[in-house]
């Protein structure tokens, strides 16, 4: 369903979609070219899998904003003898059965829609990333770096690489409604806070249940106040007012964030179960 100029799955407690995967089956459903028709009527339907549906039909129908159907098209089984597949108009009557010149699999499953990526930092704004029982810091002058490593011991760069750069691409599996009963129960502690050099950052917390994983993240930003005087240069200028739109992004993000519950991967929760003896090594 579209809102205002994005788009959300209804079927995901209208949760955004992919603009570029809305977009994708447009152009998907308008490259359809038909080679020649087949026929029409009930036997052939159910002959060709269009009609009662099966798993291989797959429908779909434009609806305008005043409700009204534009076109519904139904797509049945494949060419057995080509890479062509069985199609027809249901938004009319005893439309003829055409087949296409080419195989027709248009992305029409939920996950296929979902927008599933979260928020996409580069490690190289991460100024500070505070853990259960770690801290990773970035000194004045030089890059992320694990403090309090013991005598004889290093930083495993293998596994502290995977912390700096969490904020990369950061995606779910699934939406849920925080107060969904499916997740309602689910004990959540704050596992990770990190900081941005622009002042804002994000907590991360990790809740597990019946051997799933489930994260809630919540945006924060350290600016109490802005101050601009008459005579404030014009860079000065262009850097506050990004402060403030960043800002207004976080206040944003946390208005529509907070709602959610995100089932993630195994892979991103075992990112944020990491513990200080993890992140360390023998000095060999």
């Amino acid at each position: 369903r579209r809102e205002g100029d994005n788009f959300t799955i209804k079927q995901a407690h209208d949760y955004p979609a992919r603009n570029e995967a809305v977009n994708r089956l447009l152009r998907e459903l308008l490259d359809v070219e038909l080679q020649k028709e087949v026929g029409r009527g009930t036997p052939l339907q159910e002959a060709l899998e269009i009609e009662p549906r099966t798993d291989s039909t797959t429908e779909i129908a434009l609806i305008n904003s005043a409700q009204q159907e534009m076109v519904r098209v139904r797509l049945g089984k494949a060419f057995d003898e080509g890479n062509g597949r069985y199609v027809q108009r249901i938004d009319q009557e005893d439309a003829p059965i055409y087949l296409t010149t080419e195989s027709a699999f248009l992305s029409t499953t939920v996950d296929s829609f979902l927008k599933k990526e979260l928020v996409d930092h580069s490690q190289m704004l991460v100024t500070r990333i505070a853990g259960p029982n770690f801290l990773i810091a970035k000194p004045e002058a030089g890059s992320l770096e694990l403090e309090g490593v013991p005598a004889g011991k290093r930083e495993k760069s293998a596994e502290t690489g995977k912390l700096k750069s969490i904020l990369s691409r950061l995606s779910f599996e699934k939406p849920h409604l925080a107060d969904d009963e499916e997740v309602a129960e689910v004990v959540f502690e704050w596992i990770l806070e990190i900081d941005l050099e622009d002042q804002s950052g994000y907590q991360l917390a990790l809740g597990t249940g019946e051997e799933r994983n489930f994260l809630r993240i919540h945006g924060k930003h350290d600016v109490q106040q802005v101050a601009i005087a008459r005579d404030t240069p014009e860079e000065e200028l262009k850097d506050k007012a990004d402060t403030l739109a960043r800002v207004t992004e976080i206040d944003e993000f946390n208005a529509f964030h907070d709602s959610w519950t995100y089932e993630i991967s195994s892979f991103t929760a075992d990112k944020l179960k990491l513990r200080k003896s993890d992140l360390i090594e023998d000095d060999d």
